[in-house]
């Protein structure tokens, strides 16, 4: 039984520490002027950071997560993808201005 104590308090211990950690590096992205497209920007983006985990190889394909709010939120809300790859700052502000000029594909 105490074995089982301690392990949970280690456990416990360190989820808080990695919360606390995640919070600390999030960035607030902000449009740095740029007007990236699907085509110049994203798609070399993703190919790089997200096509080990997910098919968005065509703007088709990511429409589907642009579409129900779920690319906005993970990347640049919550900033939870891609996962063990963070985003620079450059990065999240050309992917603002992306969102903000309404996912332009090409």
């Amino acid at each position: 039984m105490k074995l089982y104590n301690t392990l949970a308090i280690i456990f416990t211990a360190c989820f808080i520490l990695i919360a606390c950690k995640k919070e600390e590096t999030k960035i607030t992205p902000v449009c740095d002027g740029s007007s990236p497209t699907y085509e110049s920007f994203v798609q070399g983006l993703i190919a790089s950071k997200c096509a080990s985990c997910h098919d968005y190889s065509t703007y088709a394909k990511l429409s589907v997560v642009i579409n129900n709010g779920q690319f906005k939120s993970q990347v640049l809300d919550n900033q939870t993808m891609p996962q063990g790859s963070n985003l620079s700052e450059s990065e999240l502000n050309k992917l603002q201005c992306w969102v903000e000029n309404n996912y332009p594909e090409n």
